[in-house]
């Protein structure tokens, strides 16, 4: 902050936040643009403004069970639900009753791809497909998996625990007997045979694939459809990789969860041609200070990757790789799965499917904190407040509390105020708070040193 001379004010404004969250340095040392808290806001696609995010409608589906997983396939605008107790549900409206379609063969939260018009759906049992006319269908040869695929025309299959990959006939997901004297049949290819560490995650990169161990070992698989040409490569190490669902692919990357932070593996034209890289400098100890059973969820069309860092899971974290910033989410309910539909985004807690929308302001009946602290500012003397100018946005008229300090002040959500004051303190700490969604066009505080 520049210093003219004494007494003389000065103005401080905020209205750039696009470097979102900084919990790593102290707070009158982050950049102007950065945060200290910034709870249920995100940056939605390639916007740099905060946006506060949705409420939760009541519950619009019921099941008669705990949901353990969900896949959303938007070809074909296909919703399915899985309970814990195996049962598979098609979700064809949030207005509509569920429709039974089967039973999972495994008991691991499934994971599916898009192949030959079917989807497959692989969860520690035998594969299985839909079809979407049908019930879901076991192939008679189908192998045990929980990781499912699709590569070079062939399905492939593999199981968490293991090195072996397994693919499928060409063109053909239920076949996968081999034959030596036929390219076209079955195949299968191990993926660090002997490094005493076992397959958690499988990514796509570019033409290639990823394949993360749990002994933080990661290899690059290469070739094309002739798959006596495929190469397996050692790519990283100590990568600290965790959990089935650590790593995503995300545009040209893939962005991986491990006990270190968030990191990436990026194709380069480096000699490796795969590059580690580290994404959340500024947040990490958010993700690694209670790390246990993590999970990520993709909203492609908003850029935003949520991070579900620890089995308390009402609390999650919103990276923006469009924008390179973070904020973090709290909501009223677990959350178990996201998926983001045609019509927007649901949420799946407990037996229940919601809504997640700007139409509703609170989650069900409880009320939405929204709150922002933003940079600390400091001086040599004590700091004199003479005046704060705020200019908000809303949808709807609310009430926002401006806190500085022990000074509170109340401004109006969807317009601008400014208040004259005479407060002074060794440290300004600026913190907003409401239970109304709203967007912060400016905070302008006049200052002075004392």
């Amino acid at each position: 902050m520049r210093r003219t001379m004494k007494h003389a004010a000065t103005q401080v404004v905020f209205n750039d936040f696009s470097g979102g969250l900084n919990v790593m340095s102290e707070g009158d040392l982050i950049a102007p643009n950065e945060i200290q808290t910034c709870q249920n806001f995100w940056f939605l696609g390639h916007q740099r403004s905060l946006t506060a995010r949705g409420g939760l409608s009541k519950p619009l589906v019921k099941f008669q069970g705990s949901i353990l997983g969900t896949f959303y396939d938007i070809d074909s605008n296909t919703f399915l639900v899985f309970l814990t107790s195996g049962s598979i549900f098609r979700v064809a409206s949030l207005t509509q009753p569920p429709e039974p379609i089967g039973t999972l063969t495994g008991r691991l939260r499934p994971v599916c791809t898009k192949f030959q018009n079917r989807i497959w759906i692989a969860s520690g049992g035998k594969l299985q497909f839909y079809n979407f006319t049908a019930q879901v269908q076991t192939a008679s040869n189908a192998p045990v998996c929980d990781i499912v695929f699709q590569r070079a025309a062939r399905l492939c299959a593999a199981m968490t625990g293991t090195d072996r990959i397994l693919l499928s006939a060409v063109g053909d997901g239920t076949r996968w007997k081999t034959d030596d004297n036929d390219a076209s049949t079955g195949a299968w290819i191990d993926i660090g045979y002997g490094d005493s560490g076992d397959m958690i995650a499988v990514v796509p990169l570019a033409n290639d694939l990823l394949i993360f161990k749990n002994n933080g070992m990661v290899y690059q698989l290469t070739g094309d459809r002739d798959v006596s040409i495929w190469a397996v490569y050692r790519v990283a190490t100590e990568t600290d990789a965790l959990g089935r669902s650590c790593a995503q692919a995300v545009g040209n990357d893939v962005v991986f969860i491990s006990r270190q932070g968030m990191k990436t593996m990026a194709a380069t034209m480096d000699y490796g041609n795969i590059a580690q890289g580290d994404i959340g400098e500024k947040w990490n100890i958010l993700l690694t200070s209670r790390l246990y059973d993590p999970a990520l969820f993709h909203l492609r069309r908003r850029k935003l990757l949520l991070i579900r860092p620890t089995a308390k899971r009402d609390v999650l974290i919103a990276y923006n790789y469009a924008v390179g910033a973070a904020t973090m989410l709290r909501f009223s309910v677990p959350v178990t799965c996201m998926e983001e539909t045609i019509d927007g985004v649901v949420l799946a807690s407990g037996n229940a499917i919601y809504e997640l929308s700007e139409r509703y302001l609170k989650d069900g009946d409880t009320p939405i904190v929204f709150r922002l602290k933003l940079k600390d500012l400091v001086s040599n003397e004590k700091i004199l407040v003479r005046s704060v100018d705020a200019d908000m946005a809303a949808m709807q008229a609310g009430e926002v509390s401006v806190e500085i300090d022990t000074m509170k002040l109340t401004m109006p959500s969807n317009c601008r105020r400014k208040v004259c004051c005479n407060h002074s303190t060794a440290k300004v700490q600026t913190v907003l708070h409401s239970s109304f969604p709203f967007q912060v066009k400016h905070l302008i505080l006049e200052v002075a040193d004392l």
